[in-house]
């Protein structure tokens, strides 16, 4: 299937890499969003950072409520449910990632998301503890860099334990 920008925006492209699920077309509204993701770096061996699937959690986030990583809500509103989709991001478009991955990890392995943080925001305690605690994702944050997302887009407001679509092989 062909690459697409992303509703104009610089730095954004799209490959759909499988259609949306016609039974489960709905129109998306505001409100709780339920996906699962891979983001892998641009390099040659498209190194995997992150995956959801390994951590066994879909990611939820509810659009409109400025999300830290604001162009998911772009990328996901373009989707439709059941749509499997690669995105690749500019990396003026990826700059808070390790503080979002950060966030994420700490969840999947059970620890509160803001421990040891003092009262700011995540840039403010990255100033203090100069390291999110993951080799990977303080070397995003010393060289910022394009990265590549692939999402699949469930329902909106399906729920975490509903039986999930598998991704195709190679995605």
């Amino acid at each position: 299937m062909g690459v697409l920008s992303v509703l104009g925006y610089k730095g954004v492209f799209k490959e759909r890499l499988r259609p949306h699920v016609p039974a489960l077309d709905t129109a998306l509204s505001p409100g709780q969003i339920t996906f699962h993701f891979q983001t892998l770096k641009d390099n040659f061996e498209r190194t995997v950072i992150d995956d959801s699937r390994e951590a066994g959690i879909p990611m939820e986030i509810i659009v409109g409520k400025m999300f830290k990583m604001e162009i998911w809500e772009t990328l996901l509103s373009s989707m439709r449910a059941g749509e499997v989709a690669e995105f690749w991001c500019d990396a003026i478009h990826t700059g808070m990632y390790a503080l979002v991955s950060k966030g994420m990890r700490r969840i999947a392995e059970g620890r509160d998301p803001l421990e040891g943080q003092k009262h700011r925001c995540g840039m403010g305690n990255m100033f203090d503890y100069h390291s999110t605690g993951y080799d990977d994702l303080d070397e995003l944050q010393r060289t910022p860099q394009p990265l590549i997302f692939i999402m699949e887009l469930f329902r909106p407001g399906h729920a975490a334990g509903a039986q999930l679509l598998p991704v195709p092989a190679g995605a």
